[in-house]
């Protein structure tokens, strides 16, 4: 059991808070929050699409099957997701154990907190391009490229690079982006051409 309950998060997206691990300073927690269980749960079941039988917990089995979409494309798990490492239990409820993405020794700052902080600099744009190229390539479904939902991290050699940690997996009922390569690939294409706009980068 690891025990979050008296610890501040130290991010929050739309379903989940994340936390840091009391005994691992280089792993985060996420673990779902009480109202998107109290959403999930208010929905009807057919609206839960065909992740209905995980209620609240179905975010966590996007990420696990985009994980497994990498690795099975690819034969190794990609510099530009996350790195999970598996799920726990807490007393906040179950949780997904992932490593730590970091910037310059503190904890990896989104695309959003750059941007506000004085926007891209000159060396962050090869990084950026770099995923980008991949993300449109790859065979993971990308519901949200929003600039929260991307991170720069040094933390491989102090390699710069930007990771991708929450925004993917296929949402739809009908899952038509994960049947089809070609659809996929549009609608990612789309998206990060939005994406450069946002960031100045055409």
């Amino acid at each position: 059991m690891i025990y979050l309950k008296d610890r501040a998060p130290v991010a929050a997206g739309n379903n989940s808070e994340v936390y840091r691990h009391p005994e691992d300073e280089t792993t985060l927690v996420k673990v779902v929050k009480p109202e998107a269980i109290a959403r999930a749960n208010a929905r009807w079941d057919f609206f839960r699409g065909r992740r209905r039988r995980y209620f609240h917990l179905k975010n966590f089995m996007r990420v696990l099957e985009e994980q497994i979409a990498v690795l099975a494309a690819e034969g190794r798990a990609s510099p530009h997701l996350e790195e999970v490492i598996g799920l726990v239990e807490t007393d906040l409820g179950p949780g997904l154990m992932v490593r730590c993405e970091t910037y310059q020794g503190e904890i990896a700052p989104t695309l959003h907190k750059i941007m506000t902080d004085g926007g891209l600099k000159d060396h962050m744009r090869q990084p950026l391009e770099a995923f980008l190229a991949w993300l449109e390539a790859s065979p993971i479904v990308a519901n949200d490229t929003g600039v929260g939902n991307m991170v720069l991290s040094d933390r491989r050699d102090g390699e710069l690079r930007v990771v991708m940690i929450d925004g993917y997996g296929e949402t739809a009922a009908i899952p038509l982006k994960s049947w089809s390569r070609w659809l996929n690939r549009h609608d990612k294409r789309r998206k990060c051409d939005s994406l450069r706009r946002r960031l100045n980068l055409l």
